[in-house]
Parts: structure tokens; C-alpha cells; sequence
């Protein structure tokens, strides 16, 4: 069904847009569509992954195998099974075989800060974990979902920027809708490679995963986790990957890479999550990926994944590019003041607890309408253009934040006053968060503040750059902070206690340290946070570390140990001994 691009009406109610019944079709699950896909395509390759491939058939005797054990270990339809991201083909065969169960699948990254992993778990009401090594662990003391709709499917975080992650449970036919309507629609098929770059701790890896595996297309893992343009495009290039999903941010960030390796089996390019610019697509095509489609993705995960598409032309007009138009299925309408809002049977449950996503739409209990929070405006043919926020959330690296929430969590903090965050938007579109903390005692430290963003919300929602000052922050005549006069406020820093002596692996980190950040030397005491780590830095960091040392090192090691000293003596310090685990 086409979209609607009415403006405002004249009594400011959007739902006097949409009009009548939008059908639902139903359509087969996505393991359903994965068991057509073993039939017509059985012994192609379905998973290229570091420790070895697997065609279609392979694959569906892995998944009947796990879904078995996992009936043994008394998995039951409903039950909500934490699923661990790993580079083996047999996390892929989890998620598969516990929605084969009828299962719900919570994906999670492994490297998780602990206090965020602990409230996913605990929010998502996940009963059982398949662990990144394969293994089986049952969480009794969890309090299982009620009556999970016979639909559920999956359990997706928002960025938790209320303070807590915010669980949404999503239907197995808005998943198999938008899957089907991808393959379908750019023809993604036998002889296609996807490849698998996203974060299990965001929904739209599920795209990543179930696009080539109910399409006879191969999905590519990953060797690394590293974000480093050239380990990334040299894996895309070995692999020769041919369909990519990606975020802005990363694609500018390869971009800058001292020789771009080009990619001329690259086809399809994706952009979802930020705002996506003319210029970083035009950049995109005549650098490394001539032939490539560019498409633009646009869908809050409460209605499923993505809603909106956008085909960039050649050349692309310059700024900001729209969102487009929505997939079948979908309305939408500009009204309320210009909030974009999306009618589609194929959306999400909602939210596990709290405040309803939905509100009631005319046709009935079962239409709802998704108010995004978004502005934009149709353009004469129909085509979407977004505009910003009605509130104060930003997106960064596709994280969409609310900045409120951050100062929260630096206000968290002993011995601070009052914080304020404000969003420094370049010309490229890409956002920076600049924090200005009002302090009461020079025992507060960047890293104590970093550490307490993390602990609380999400690795982007740190502050790139951190002013701690004595000085009351500017206000406006109404009492609210003067974000126009924060973006020109400096603090005066405060330096971070000293560390402890380095461990005798400091080379090695020292080494690291110096590539990713391009300064040399460093010391050990010095905060590589004040030497330009960011959130995105801290993550190759720690990508390459767990290369060279060959361990698991968390992503969010940098905010916990922002020195070298640090990051050596936790990478040496001893582990505690782990829950008995059982093999699935």
C-alpha cells in the first residue's frame, strides 16, 4: 500500500490520515523461509567463517542437531535463550534452532560491559545462554516472559538511553517481511555474499544474518572484530563480499584510511542509522565500491528493522539525502506539528515493560500507530525527508541517544553538580558529544565519569570531549541549561590519578595504543582519552589487542582502564571461575 504525504491537518490529528483497514499477509517465519532456501539450494555455501564454511545442508543438520539438545535441556516454545555473538558458525545455527523451538532469541554481544549485560539479560527475561564457545547455561533465577504472543520472535535493546535498556519484542512476520521484501527487491540470491559487520547488541544484525540465509546467498563472518579500515576492507575484498549493510560514520572512517582497498564485487551498499549524505556516497562509489548501489535505510526498531528506502542516484545530489519512501505494507504521515508517523501490521510487539510504543490507530485494536519522534516533510512526490528530533535525543554511530540521559549519568557521579551535553554536528553530517561538568571536588576524573556513562548506557554515549570546571554552568531565564552557550564553555580539566606501573605485556599495548591513535610515544600513565580515543578508537583498541594477544578482551576495556598501565594489569589480572556449563 503506498504511503500517505498529507500535511498537517487542520484538527492536528495524524490519525485522521490514515484511513481503513492496512491488510496483513501473512508469510512463512524466517526459519521456515531458511528450510525453502536448504530445498532449492542444499548444497551451496551458507556460512564462510573463520573456523571453516557450510553449505545450506550442513547448516540445517547443525540447527536440527542444537535444536534438539536444546529441547533436552527442557527449551520450550516461548522460552526467551540469550543467543552470544561469536565468528562460528555455530551462533548462527543457535539463533536458528531456538526459533525453530518456537523460541524467542535475545542476540547478544559477548563483550558487553558487565552491568549492561546484566540488566539485558535481566529486562530481556532470557532462562538460558548458548555462550559464544558453544556451551549451555540455564538461568533459573530469571523470571521467564508471560505469555509471549505465539508470533515472538526476537528481543531487541534500544540504546538504553533512558538509564536502562528499553526491551522491544519483535514478530517473527515483521522480520520475515522485511527480509523478504530486501531479497525480492534487489534480487539478493545465489552467488550474493553478505557480510556480517554489525553488533549483536543492535537489531539490525538480524538483517545482517537472515537477509543471504533465506535468499541461498552466503553469509560472511568475520575474522576480527576490529573497525579498522583495512582489516574491514580486506576482509570484505578476500571475501569478496558482494551485499553490505553499514553506518555513515564507519563507511567516512574507512574512507579516511591512508589507501582505501577497493571493492569491485561490492553491489549493494546499505546505509541505515544516521543521517547519510550526498557527498560521503559519492565518496563511497569513486573510491571503493564503483558498481554499488547506495541505498538509504530508515525504520525505528520499534516498527521493525527499517520502514523506509531511498536509492541514491548517480551522482548523488549534494546534503542530506532523504529516507524515501515506505516498503509495502507501510503508511505514513507528516503530521502533529510535522512528527513523522508509521502505520505497518508488520511492527514490532512494543516494549517488554513500561510505556506502550503504539497508539491506537482508526481501524480497530489491532491498527496502531508508531509516533517516531521524528520531523520531516513529503516532498511532491511522496519521497520522506527527515528533519531533525522533537526532543533531545541525537544519533551517534547510529546509537540514538538522549542527552538528558547522559548527563544523568554524569550527574551519577560523587562530587558533581550538574552536567551538560551538547551534540556537535561537523560538516559531514557525523555528531561529537561534548560534556561540561560542573565539579565540586578535584576527586572527580574524566575516567570516573566515562566509567559511569558506560556502566550505565552505551560505549557512544560517552563524550568524546570531557570539560570539568568550578563554575556553575549558563542558564536561560527559564531555569534550563544554555546549550548554545555550552558549546563554547571551557572547564578547566582535571588530571587523572596516576597508575600503577606497567605489567610486562606493555609493549604490546603500547604498540596498539600507538597505531590506532597515530601519536607516539605514549607513556604508561598517559589517559589515551586526552590523546583523541573516542568510542570508536576504543573499540579498535581493543579488537587488535584481543588479535595480538590472542584472548578475549572486552570492547569496553578502554573505559575501564583508559591507560596502558591499566589496560595491561586487568588483561593480567585473574578471572574468576565461570558457572558450570553444559554442552547443548
Amino acid at each position: 500500500m503506498s504511503e500517505i504525504h498529507s500535511e498537517k491537518p487542520d484538527n492536528g490529528n495524524s490519525d485522521a490520515l490514515f484511513e481503513g483497514i492496512l491488510p496483513f499477509v501473512p508469510l512463512p517465519l524466517v526459519v521456515e523461509l531458511f528450510d525453502i532456501a536448504v530445498t532449492a539450494y542444499g548444497g551451496e555455501t551458507a556460512i564462510l567463517s573463520p573456523s571453516g564454511d557450510l553449505s545450506y545442508r550442513e547448516l540445517a543438520d547443525r540447527v536440527s542437531g542444537l535444536a534438539d539438545a536444546l529441547a533436552g535441556h527442557g527449551v520450550r516454545p516461548g522460552d526467551v535463550i540469550a543467543v552470544e555473538q561469536s565468528p562460528r558458525p555455530a551462533s548462527i545455527a543457535a539463533l536458528l534452532a531456538v526459533l525453530r523451538l518456537g523460541g524467542v532469541v535475545l542476540p547478544l554481544d559477548p563483550v558487553l560491559p558487565p552491568t549492561r549485560r546484566t540488566a539485558v539479560l535481566a529486562a530481556g527475561r532470557a532462562t538460558g545462554l548458548i555462550g559464544a564457545d558453544e556451551s549451555y547455561d540455564r538461568l533459573p533465577e530469571r523470571v521467564p516472559l508471560e505469555d509471549p504472543p505465539a508470533d515472538a520472535a526476537y528481543i531487541c535493546f534500544t540504546s538504553g538511553s533512558t538509564g536502562e535498556p528499553k526491551g522491544i519484542l519483535g514478530r517473527g512476520a515483521g522480520l520475515a517481511h522485511f527480509v523478504t521484501w530486501q531479497r525480492d527487491t534487489f534480487e539478493v540470491g545465489p552467488g550474493d555474499r553478505v557480510g556480517q559487520l554489525t553488533s549483536w547488541a543492535f537489531d539490525v544484525a538480524l538483517r545482517d544474518v537472515f537477509l543471504p540465509l533465506v535468499s541461498g546467498a552466503a553469509l560472511c563472518l568475520p575474522e576480527s572484530r576490529s573497525v579498522d579500515a583495512d582489516r574491514v576492507l580486506g576482509f570484505l575484498s578476500r571475501r569478496r563480499v558482494t551485499v553490505l549493510h553499514t553506518v555513515p560514520s564507519l563507511a567516512r572512517r574507512w574512507l579516511a584510511g591512508r589507501a582505501p582497498v577497493p571493492l569491485p564485487d561490492l553491489r549493494l551498499t546499505f546505509f541505515a542509522g544516521e543521517q547519510l549524505h550526498g557527498e560521503l556516497v559519492r565518496d563511497w562509489r569513486g573510491r571503493i565500491a564503483p558498481r554499488a548501489r547506495a541505498v538509504n535505510l530508515y525504520g525505528p526498531s520499534e516498527t521493525t528493522l527499517a520502514k523506509f528506502w531511498y536509492e541514491v542516484p548517480e551522482p548523488p545530489s549534494p546534503g542530506p539525502q532523504p529516507v524515501g519512501s515506505p516498503l509495502p505494507g507501510t503508511q505514513a504521515a507528516s503530521a502533529d506539528g510535522g512528527e513523522v508517523v508509521i502505520r505497518t501490521p508488520y511492527r514490532s510487539y512494543g516494549y517488554l515493560s513500561g510505556p506502550d510504543a503504539f497508539r491506537p490507530g482508526p481501524g480497530g485494536p489491532d491498527d496502531l500507530l508508531y509516533p517516531t519522534g521524528d520531523l520531516g516533510s513529503f516532498d511532491a512526490s511522496g519521497v520522506l525527508h527527515l528533519l531533525g528530533r522533537i526532543d533531545d535525543q541525537v544519533k551517534v554511530r547510529g546509537v540514538r541517544l538522549a542527552l538528558r540521559a547522559v548527563e544523568r549519568a554524569l550527574e551519577s557521579v560523587p562530587g558533581v553538580v550538574q552536567a551538560g551535553v551538547v551534540d556537535v554536528r561537523d560538516e559531514r553530517g557525523e555528531v561529537t558529544l561534548v560534556g561540561h561538568v560542573h565539579v565540586r571536588t578535584s576527586s572527580v576524573t574524566r575516567d570516573s565519569l566515562r566509567r559511569a556513562v558506560t556502566d550505565q548506557l552505551s560505549a557512544a554515549a560517552v563524550p568524546a570531549v570531557l570539560h570539568l570546571g568550578r563554575e556553575a554552568l549558563p542558564l536561560l531565564p527559564s531555569g534550563k541549561l544554555d546549550r548554545s552557550q555550552l558549546r563554547a564553555l571551557a572547564g578547566t580539566p582535571v588530571a587523572a590519578a596516576p597508575a600503577s606501573a606497567p605489567p610486562a605485556s606493555a609493549a604490546s599495548i603500547t604498540e596498539v595504543c600507538e597505531q590506532v591513535l597515530g601519536v607516539s610515544p605514549l607513556s604508561p600513565d598517559d589517559n589515551l582519552f586526552d590523546q583523541g580515543a573516542d568510542s570508536l578508537f576504543a573499540l579498535e583498541i581493543a579488537a587488535r589487542l584481543e588479535d595480538v594477544l590472542g584472548t578475549p578482551v572486552p570492547l569496553g576495556l578502554l573505559f575501564e582502564a583508559p591507560t596502558i598501565a591499566e589496560i595491561g594489569a586487568l588483561l593480567t589480572a585473574p578471572v574468576g571461575a565461570g558457572p558450570t556449563k553444559a554442552a547443548p
